[in-house]
């Protein structure tokens, strides 16, 4: 059975990628980079490498001319050349620290500071909560648009996902959908269009944390997940922050933003 599932999904992934109406990665085969090897909190680093490595030909140029012969002496090379200069959000802090890793919207300059060939197009972040005039089909719309948007331009987009529990913040009485741990990871292929009434789509995406490939879905927030404000990533492989939800408690994976060519 342990080798029967890996092979099955090889086979799975790749009949998706094969599929007339499937967007996937310019670098679809391109290895996904293992975080564990540098650092536990160096998701964001290890997917800019990642992410770069999966792009078109100038995105694989640039992250080519980093200096380092392994993934783990690259992103330390990301982290010390990018990563230790200030935050845009506090100069006085670096963007990436061993305990909190890095917000997107520094992940974005780090990444723009990456690129080295021309008209390379500039990286940005978007958040993905649902606005005063979004419906959950508009929202599901939006990020389709942008995740696609970014991988027909050549970059694979970082996603962030939150893992999230329906809990009660200290002091009070009132349960919400408070945020427990966060993750990026890189996706790295969906389908180019979304049927008329799609209430979710398939993604195939990298997981920094041990270097895999996974499949999974976005969809709208559903009855386990009622009140949120962000879609939902279904990717069970991805067990970010799960040891730190308490038994009893309602839990998913919230997508918030992502950082892209949009």
């Amino acid at each position: 059975m342990t080798t029967i599932r890996p092979l099955l999904f090889l086979l799975s992934l790749q009949v998706l990628q094969a599929a007339p109406d499937w967007l996937a990665a310019p670098a679809p085969t391109s290895p996904a980079v293992n975080q564990l090897r540098t650092d536990g909190n160096a998701c964001g680093p290890a997917c800019l490498l990642d992410s770069f490595r999966a792009g078109s030909e100038k995105w694989r140029a640039s992250v080519a001319k980093i200096d380092g012969k392994t993934d783990t002496a690259k992103i330390k090379k990301i982290i010390y050349t990018h990563g230790k200069r200030g935050s845009r959000l506090d100069p006085k802090k670096a963007r990436w620290n061993g305990r909190y890793g890095v917000n997107g919207i520094d992940l974005a300059d780090m990444a723009n500071e990456m690129r080295r060939e021309r008209w390379m197009g500039t990286v940005r972040q978007e958040i993905f909560f649902k606005t005063s005039r979004e419906t959950d089909l508009a929202l599901l719309k939006r990020v389709h648009k942008r995740l696609s948007n970014s991988l027909k331009k050549g970059l694979p987009p970082t996603i962030r996902v939150r893992r999230v529990a329906f809990r009660a913040p200290s002091g009070s009485s009132t349960k919400s959908w408070l945020s427990v741990k966060s993750h990026f990871l890189v996706l790295t292929g969906l389908p180019a269009k979304l049927p008329k009434n799609a209430t979710s789509f398939p993604v195939t995406y990298n997981d920094p944390w041990g270097g895999k490939k996974f499949q999974g879905s976005i969809s709208i927030p559903d009855a386990q997940s009622i009140g949120l404000s962000t879609l939902v990533a279904k990717f069970p492989s991805t067990t970010v922050g799960k040891s730190l939800v308490r038994r009893g408690e309602a839990t998913c994976l919230s997508l918030s933003s992502a950082i892209g060519l949009f």
